[in-house]
């Protein structure tokens, strides 16, 4: 008769018989046997455990020097009493797509010939950060404190406190490959610039109003920061846009951001122009969807 096979693993496979016996033939001082040499190895570990965490060598501290920087309270600035952006002014750019924040992840350092690049993405936190506080820096030379007007050159600084100089940059996608390209469109990412350098072209952006019938009577009037907005690349005339498309960082999934523009079909396009009683030639250009769109946060009391 065939003997039963026992579900699980029996108890003297797990122990040798003198942990079975409880060692009762040896005391604390005798350095041999299995229950001696467990306590050893136990020691072992846990000065091999104070010596790393004293070197700062441990995997857990070197995950929180690099979140914690990152992860660190932002002040924003408050909101403007008359409605307009000005240079100098401390945000947080938030998607109309999907509400992910423009955000840095200091742990996805890309592998490019262009210099120190590091991945952005769209975070689902809303409280202010290190990484999402966003400073809107002027490229012609405007002072802090002015305002910000449709069709200037303007740069997206990142936060001093992350350690670097960093600004929002774009590349092209024929260009040399920054990142995995899951999104396969033009890339964004954090560029890093030396203290004093001049900040390249490749981070220069422009801000458009939402609707395309007011962007030529409105170019060169002051930003409206209540309402949504689109930041054009200047060299490439691509916008800024957030997809949902999960992008891998230290802080889980977020969204993918890229440099592409979005736009209705030509059909849909025509029927919304239609209904609000727009132009409907081929010379208007078509409207962007939601990925292009951002909205500017401020300081909430």
């Amino acid at each position: 008769m065939r003997s039963r096979k026992m579900s699980s693993t029996p108890v003297g496979y797990l122990y040798t018989p003198q942990q079975l016996a409880g060692s009762l033939s040896y005391g604390s001082g005798v350095r041999l046997g299995n229950w001696r040499e467990d306590d050893e190895v136990a020691k072992m570990r846990m000065m091999n455990y104070i010596q790393k965490k004293e070197s700062m060598d441990l995997v857990l501290l070197k995950k929180q020097a690099v979140l914690g920087p990152q992860l660190a309270p932002a002040i924003l600035s408050a909101p403007p009493a008359d409605s307009m952006l000005k240079f100098g002014d401390k945000v947080m750019i938030k998607s109309e797509m999907n509400n992910g924040c423009l955000s840095v992840s200091m742990g996805q350092k890309l592998i490019s010939d262009l210099g120190e690049l590091y991945t952005v993405t769209g975070s689902a936190s809303t409280e202010p950060r290190t990484r999402n506080a966003i400073e809107i820096v002027s490229l012609e030379g405007v002072p802090d404190g002015q305002p910000v007007c449709y069709g200037m050159k303007i740069a997206l600084k990142f936060s001093s406190a992350l350690g670097v100089q960093g600004y929002l940059g774009s590349a092209r996608a024929a260009g040399v490959p920054t990142a995995t390209q899951l999104i396969g469109k033009q890339e964004c990412y954090m560029r890093v610039v030396e203290p004093g350098a001049q900040v390249p072209y490749e981070c220069a952006w422009t801000i458009l109003p939402q609707h395309v019938d007011d962007r030529i009577a409105t170019n060169g009037t002051p930003v409206d920061a209540t309402v949504p907005l689109l930041f054009s690349h200047c060299f490439t005339n691509r916008r800024l846009s957030c997809v949902n498309i999960g992008m891998p960082t230290d802080f889980g999934m977020e969204c993918g951001v890229c440099a592409h523009t979005y736009v209705e079909t030509r059909k849909v396009n025509k029927l919304m122009r239609e209904t609000l009683g727009r132009p409907t030639n081929g010379l208007i250009s078509k409207t962007e969807t939601t990925e292009c769109l951002w909205t500017l946060v401020f300081h909430e009391y």
